[in-house]
C-alpha cells in the first residue's frame, strides 16, 4: 500500500485543463516495484513541513479540486506502466461519463430497433444472410472483433441484432464464439512492447497465447457439439424462459426503458430527424448506422473511464494475491486458481474488457510474480467477466424479440463458464494450454516480423479474404 509524506514531497500541476485536473497522482511499476512517477516530477521540499498554500485566485483550477496537487516538469511514461489515483471530483466526473455511456448504448440499441421496424426485419435480414453458414459467422465474429478490438462491442451488437429480429439465435452463436477468439488479438499485439528483450517477450507472449489457445480449443469443441446436438441453444432457451416467464417476450425493464428512451428515438429516429432524409431506406440506414456508431463509441469510452477509475485498486488486488510461493499441493493450487479466477472476473467486470485484464497480466508474467497456472485462472475469470455488458444490454431491448436477445447473451455466458469449469477442474487441460502457449511464444520469439504477419493474417487477412470470396460466389 502506498503512503505519502506531505512534509517530504511537494508536487505542482501544469496548466492542462480538465484532463490533468482529473489525474492526481501517477504510479509507475517496474523492476524496482511501485513508485510515484507518471506525468509529474516530484521534488524534495527541505525546509517546509507542508507544501505552501495556493493563493486564492491563482494557479490552475485543478489545484482546488479535492485530493489534487500542484504541476511541474511533466515527463512521459509508457501507458502500460502508468496508473492514476483520482481525486474525489475526478471520480465523480468519470462516473458521470460512464452513466452517459450506458445511456448512449441503450439509445444506440433502440435506434437499431427503430431502423429495423421502419422497413421490416425481413428486408434488413438480407444484410446478415452471409452469417447463416456457421463457419462464415465464426469468421465474421473474429474479423469484426479484431477490427474494433472489443468482443464486448461485437457481442452487444449481435445481441441487439437478435433483439431486432435480424439474426436468429442459431446464427448468432458462431458470431459470438468468433468474437471470443477475435478479442485475443489485443494481448498478442501488446506483447510486442517487450520485444527489446527476448526472454521478457516470450513470457509476455505466453500469457497472451494462453488467452488465444483457451478460446480456440473451447470454440472448436463447443461449436462442434453445438452444431450436432444444440446444447447451448437449448439450455439458454430454458434459462431465458425461466427469467422472463413462459409466453412473455419482454424484460421486466422494458416499460422503464421505453419511457426514458422513447422521446430521444422520436426526436432523432426514423420518424424524427433521420426521417427527413427523404426515403424510408435512407432513414433506416441512418438509424442503423447511428445506433451502431453510438454503441461502438460508448463502449470504448465507458471501458476507458472504468479502467481509469478502477486501475489502481485492481492492480493492488493483483499485487496482494501475487502467489510466488510453492503450489505443489492440490489444496494450494485450487485456492490460488480460485483467487485468480475471482480477480480476473472482478477486474474485467470493472473495466469491461477481457483484453485489458490479459494485457495487465503480462508484467506479472515478465517479473514471474504470478505463476502461469494462476495467470490462466485470471484469464478464465476475465472471459466470464466480459459477458456482463451484453447480458445487461438485453434489458434495454424493447420489442417482441427480447427473450431471444437474452437467450443469445446467455449463450455467451454459458460458453465461457463451461470452458472455465473444464479447464479449472481438469489439470491436464490447463497444462496443455500452457504448453501450447509456451510453444507459440518460442516460435514468435524467433522472428518478430513473421509473428506479426501471422497474427495479422489469422485475425484479419484470412477472414477478410474468405468472406470476400464467399460473397462473390453467392
Amino acid at each position: 500500500m502506498l503512503t505519502f509524506h506531505p512534509c517530504r514531497i511537494q508536487a505542482r500541476y501544469r496548466r492542462a485543463g480538465l484532463a490533468s485536473s482529473l489525474m492526481d497522482i501517477h504510479l509507475i511499476q517496474d523492476g524496482e516495484g511501485t513508485r510515484v512517477a507518471g506525468d509529474f516530477e516530484y521534488v524534495q521540499h527541505p525546509r517546509r513541513t507542508l507544501p505552501p498554500p495556493i493563493p486564492a485566485g491563482r494557479g490552475p483550477a485543478a489545484a482546488f479540486l479535492p485530493g489534487t496537487f500542484h504541476p511541474i516538469n511533466p515527463r512521459k511514461i509508457t501507458p502500460g506502466n502508468d496508473q492514476v489515483l483520482l481525486s474525489g471530483w475526478g471520480k465523480f466526473v468519470r462516473w458521470l461519463v460512464v452513466l452517459a455511456s450506458i445511456f448512449a448504448i441503450i439509445v444506440g440499441i433502440n435506434l437499431i430497433l427503430d431502423g429495423v421496424y421502419n422497413v421490416g426485419s425481413a428486408s434488413t435480414t438480407r444484410m446478415y444472410d452471409l452469417a447463416r453458414d456457421p463457419l462464415i459467422g465464426l469468421l465474421i465474429g473474429i474479423l469484426a472483433t479484431a477490427l474494433v478490438q472489443s468482443s464486448t462491442t461485437t457481442t452487444t451488437l449481435t445481441v441487439a441484432a437478435v433483439g431486432a429480429g435480424i439474426v436468429s439465435v442459431p446464427v448468432a452463436i458462431p458470431i459470438i464464439m468468433g468474437a471470443n477468439v477475435g478479442t485475443t488479438m489485443t494481448a498478442l499485439l501488446v506483447a510486442f512492447s517487450y520485444m527489446g528483450e527476448r526472454r521478457e517477450f516470450k513470457k509476455a507472449f505466453t500469457t497472451a497465447a494462453m488467452h488465444l489457445w483457451f478460446n480456440m480449443l473451447v470454440m472448436i469443441v463447443m461449436l462442434t457439439i453445438e452444431m450436432l446436438f444444440h446444447p447451448l441453444r437449448s439450455v439458454s432457451g430454458e434459462l431465458s424462459e425461466a427469467f422472463l416467464g413462459a409466453g412473455d417476450t419482454s424484460a421486466p425493464t422494458t416499460h422503464v426503458v421505453q419511457a426514458v428512451v422513447e422521446p430521444f428515438i422520436a426526436l432523432i429516429g426514423t420518424n424524427g430527424l433521420f426521417g427527413m432524409a427523404g426515403s424510408a431506406g435512407m432513414a433506416t440506414l441512418l438509424a442503423l448506422g447511428a445506433g451502431t456508431l453510438l454503441i461502438l463509441v460508448a463502449i470504448r469510452v465507458m471501458s476507458y473511464q472504468l479502467r481509469m477509475i478502477t486501475a489502481a485498486t485492481a492492480h493492488s488486488l493483483l499485487d496482494k494475491f501475487s502467489l510466488s510461493g510453492p503450489e505443489d499441493t492440490p489444496h494450494i493450487s485450487a485456492r490460488s486458481n480460485l483467487i485468480g479466477f475471482g480477480i480476473g472476473l472482478l477486474f474485467t467486470v470493472l473495466v469491461t474488457a477481457s483484453s485489458v485484464t490479459v494485457s495487465s497480466m503480462q508484467p506479472f508474467a515478465v517479473t514471474q510474480s504470478l505463476k502461469r497456472r494462476v495467470i490462466l485462472a485470471v484469464i478464465l475469470g476475465a472471459n466470464v467477466g466480459t459477458t456482463l455488458t451484453a447480458t445487461v444490454a438485453t434489458l434495454a431491448i424493447v420489442g417482441v424479440y427480447g427473450a431471444f436477445a437474452l437467450q443469445a447473451a446467455l449463450v455467451h455466458v454459458l460458453f465461457n463458464v463451461i470452458g472455465a469449469i473444464l479447464v479449472l477442474s481438469i489439470p491436464r487441460l490447463s497444462r496443455m494450454i500452457i504448453t501450447l502457449a509456451e510453444t507459440s511464444a518460442g516460435i514468435a520469439a524467433r522472428s518478430y516480423t513473421n509473428a506479426l504477419i501471422i497474427i495479422l493474417g489469422f485475425y484479419i487477412a484470412i477472414p477478410a479474404a474468405v468472406l470476400l470470396l464467399y460473397t462473390l460466389m453467392n
